[in-house]
C-alpha cells in the first residue's frame, strides 16, 4: 500500500481540478439563465412602456405585434386584407404568449402558472 505523501497531493490537486471544472460550468449555465432573465425583464419592461405611451387601440399588447399592426393600417389594404391580417396577428400573438410562458415555466418551475 503506496501510503507516500506525493500521491496524497496529487489526489488533493485532482480533486481540486475536478471541483473547478464543475463550478466553471455551474457559472457559465447561471451567466446563461442570467442573460436570458435580463433580456426577458428588458422586453417585459419595453412592452409595459409601449403600454403606457401608446393606448392600445388596436387589442395588441406585444409591441412587435402593434407595430406589424400599425403598418398594416398604413398600407394600401382592404378592409377584408386588413381583417384577415388582424386574426393572423392575433394568433401570432398568442403563440409568442404562450412560448414565452413556456420558458418561464421551464426556467422557474415553482412559478403560479
Amino acid at each position: 500500500m503506496d501510503n507516500s505523501l506525493e500521491r496524497f497531493v496529487q489526489e488533493t490537486v485532482d480533486s481540486a481540478d475536478e471541483k473547478k471544472v464543475d463550478v466553471r460550468e455551474k457559472h457559465a449555465a447561471m451567466k446563461k439563465i442570467y442573460k436570458e432573465l435580463k433580456q426577458s425583464y428588458s422586453s417585459l419592461k419595453k412592452m409595459t412602456e409601449g403600454q403606457l405611451q401608446q393606448p392600445r387601440q388596436s387589442g395588441f399588447v406585444d409591441p412587435r405585434v402593434r407595430e406589424l399592426w400599425t403598418l398594416a393600417q398604413q398600407a394600401n389594404m382592404t378592409d377584408d386584407e386588413l381583417s384577415s391580417f388582424k386574426v393572423c396577428l392575433s394568433i401570432n400573438q398568442l403563440a409568442v404568449h404562450t412560448h414565452t410562458h413556456t420558458r418561464l415555466m421551464a426556467v422557474f418551475p415553482g412559478l403560479p402558472g
